[in-house]
C-alpha cells in the first residue's frame, strides 16, 4: 500500500526493535506458591515469569536451572518496570473479550482534508471517526496517523516506556494460549460515530489500527466486508434517529465499487440490504 509522504515524518515512540527479546509472562490461576514454582519448571531451563491469573499484582520470577538431572525453580523479585507494566495491564483487562482494553472517555479529533458531503449535523464533518480510517475510504492512512499520534503521545501509557534500558514491553500470555493483546479503544465525542480501535505491536513498537464501527456496525475495511463471510447478504439497519450516517454508508460503497440501489428515506427507519447480483455487489435501501 502506498504511503503517504507526510506519515514518514511521524517520530516512532518506542524502539524500532528491542535490543533483548520482550519477556513473556505465563498463567497460574489461582495457585499456590509451591504450584507456581512446578510451573516454572515445567518451562525447561531458563528465567521464566508466572502471574497469578486472579491477582493484580501478583507476578513472579523464577530462574530454573538443572541439579543432579532435575529441575529446581529459584524465586526471585521481577524488576520494577516488569512489576509495573503488569499491574497497570491488568487494571485494563476486558474478560469478557480476554484483551487488555483502555477505553478513553471522549475524543475529538479533526479528519483530513475538506469534508465532501453536507449533512444536517455537523459533527460527523467535523469530528474523525471509523468513517476516515476505514480501509475503503481512500485518505484512511491520513486518518489512522491523525489518531495513532494522539494514542502515541497520551501520558497514559507512560508505564509502556517502564524499561528504560532496552524499552521492553512485557507480553502476557493468555490462559487460552497466545499473547493477550493491549488495545487502545477511542470513543468518539458523539456516540453515534462508534470508536476506533489500536492495538500495541510488539516487534514494531508502534500502535496498528485494528478496527473501528459506527453506532450500528463494524466499518468496511474491504469490498467484501459489505457481505457476510463467503458472500452471503448483508443487512445494515439504520434507524432513523441517526439518519445523517446513511450517506457515508453509501460513500463507503462507491469507494468500495458497491452499487447503490434505490433513493434515501425521511424519518423512517431503514436498511441497506447488499447481496451479490450476475457477481457484482449491490445495497438495496429498504424501508422499515
Amino acid at each position: 500500500m502506498k504511503k503517504v509522504l507526510w506519515l514518514l515524518l511521524a517520530a516512532l515512540p518506542y524502539p524500532a526493535v528491542a535490543s533483548v527479546e520482550d519477556p513473556l509472562a505465563r498463567p497460574c490461576y489461582m495457585c499456590t506458591a509451591s504450584e507456581m514454582y512446578e510451573r516454572a519448571e515445567s518451562f525447561g531451563v531458563g528465567k521464566h515469569y508466572i502471574y497469578n491469573g486472579a491477582s493484580w499484582t501478583n507476578i513472579q520470577g523464577f530462574d530454573v536451572t538443572e541439579v543432579n538431572g532435575q529441575r529446581v525453580a529459584t524465586h526471585f523479585v521481577p524488576e520494577p518496570w516488569i512489576r509495573t507494566q503488569y499491574n497497570q495491564m491488568m487494571r485494563v483487562y476486558d474478560q469478557t473479550r480476554d484483551e487488555f482494553v483502555d477505553p478513553w472517555g471522549t475524543v475529538s479529533l479533526q479528519p483530513p482534508g475538506v469534508p465532501h458531503v453536507l449533512l444536517e449535523g455537523p459533527q460527523s464533518n467535523t469530528v474523525l471517526w471509523g468513517h476516515h480510517v476505514a480501509g475503503v475510504n481512500p485518505r484512511n492512512l491520513e486518518a489512522r496517523e491523525i489518531a495513532r499520534r494522539m494514542i502515541t503521545r497520551a501520558i497514559r501509557f507512560d508505564y509502556l516506556h517502564a524499561d528504560k534500558e532496552h524499552g521492553r514491553v512485557l507480553r502476557i500470555e493468555s490462559p487460552w494460549g497466545g499473547v493477550t493483546p493491549l488495545i487502545s479503544r477511542l470513543n468518539i465525542l458523539h456516540t453515534y460515530l462508534g470508536f476506533i480501535e489500536f492495538y500495541f505491536d510488539h516487534e514494531t513498537r508502534r500502535w496498528e489500527y485494528l478496527e473501528s464501527g459506527d453506532r450500528y456496525a463494524r466499518m468496511q475495511e474491504t469490498p467484501e466486508d459489505f457481505l457476510h463471510a463467503g458472500g452471503a447478504p448483508r443487512d445494515f439497519l439504520y434507524r432513523k434517529e441517526y439518519r445523517e450516517l446513511r450517506p457515508y454508508f453509501m460513500d463507503r460503497a462507491k469507494w468500495a465499487g458497491v452499487e447503490i440501489i434505490g433513493e434515501l428515506p425521511g424519518y423512517v427507519d431503514m436498511v441497506f440490504s447488499c447481496s451479490r447480483v450476475q457477481g457484482k455487489t449491490q445495497c438495496r435501501i429498504v424501508q422499515r
